[in-house]
């Protein structure tokens, strides 16, 4: 069930999520109801008996990443003028489906670019100065520095971005200070906008052969379903990283998990797996080089305010008769 009752009037927003907990939720619903909206929220252990009592009244839907909306799901949405994603990644909504329904989808892209940026650094640092290891060394009882060797000095090291965007050219900035010298691949992203970073642009090829770490911030599209794979991990030095903070699916986990069996690479320090929450016999959980987060690169308490703001302000827009930033779909502003 819900975890509210509704009088599912003409003023209904349904908040579809399994992550909030009651103070972002209670956010949500004081500046929704500054506006004269009502929130409704469904988990979706609930959602499908909640499904016919909302789906037909609700205004709008603020959808959290990672939850399930599909063709038909959006077909019984037949009020609904947008659908606001709590998030940035859209790879769980039919966009398609609430395109030709006339329904308007929103992300949130710049409310977590500081934090998941500093989630990289930190990644980074952990992984070169081999954290885990010491950690895993002390609680052992050994005592002996030399045992994690061999270890590098950080700067002059390379740092690879795969995908230059928003939170890639974050991460650039924040490891130059450190010293790395960045490289970065991206068609979308031209040379005068990576020279003003002062990062070299280079080719996918060339960059996952010749860094020292490589950061993956690309959304998961048909093309970046399987970017990294077993050819890729034969390209790469053995003693490189790789961080992800974007999608799970960007990496083939099997090929990873090869490659790190192998030592064809040093490690990896990954926020998001291709299942989540992952079978705890993923070997990856257990691997001493390899770090796991649980998709919490974004989290703060600053990222989580922003969030409900970006979020509930797309909705106020289009209730309002204004258009809402961060359209996702352009073609869904013409409904019937």
């Amino acid at each position: 069930m819900s975890e509210e009752n509704s009088s599912t009037g003409g003023n209904m927003i349904w908040l579809l999520d399994d992550e909030f907990d009651s103070y972002q939720i209670d956010q949500i619903r004081k500046l929704l109801e500054n506006r004269g909206l009502e929130l409704v929220v469904s988990r979706s252990q609930g959602y499908r008996d909640d499904y016919p009592k909302y789906a037909s009244c609700a205004k709008g839907i603020l959808l959290q990443v990672g939850f399930q909306l599909g063709e038909e799901d959006i077909k019984g949405l037949t009020a609904c003028e947008i659908i606001a994603v709590t998030g940035i990644g859209i790879n769980d909504i039919d966009v398609n489906a609430a395109t030709q329904q006339g329904i308007i989808v929103t992300n949130a892209p710049d409310f977590c670019i500081e934090d998941v940026s500093d989630h990289v650094l930190a990644f980074i640092l952990g992984l070169n100065r081999k954290l885990s290891q010491c950690q895993a060394m002390t609680r052992d009882g050994r005592w002996q520095a030399i045992d994690i060797w061999p270890i590098r000095r950080l700067k002059n090291q390379v740092l690879g971005i795969v995908g230059f965007g928003k939170i890639g050219r974050a991460v650039a900035r924040k490891a130059q200070c450190f010293g790395l010298r960045v490289i970065a691949s991206d068609p979308f992203c031209s040379d005068s906008e990576m020279r003003k970073d002062k990062v070299e642009r280079v080719d996918f090829r060339d960059l996952v052969g010749s860094s020292d770490f490589v950061s993956l911030h690309v959304p998961m599209t048909d093309k970046t379903y399987h970017l990294i794979s077993a050819g890729i991990f034969d390209t790469m030095q053995n003693t490189a990283y790789l961080i992800n903070t974007c999608r799970g699916d960007v990496i083939d986990e099997s090929a990873l998990i090869d490659a790190l069996k192998n030592n064809k690479i040093a490690g990896a320090a990954l926020d998001v797996l291709s299942q989540e929450p992952p079978d705890p016999r993923n070997p990856l959980l257990n691997m001493p080089n390899v770090i796991v987060s649980p998709h919490s690169a974004f989290i703060s308490e600053e990222a989580l305010a922003e969030l409900a703001v970006i979020s509930t302000r797309a909705i106020f827009d289009t209730m309002e008769g204004r258009t809402p930033a961060n359209i996702i779909n352009p073609d869904g502003l013409t409904r019937d």
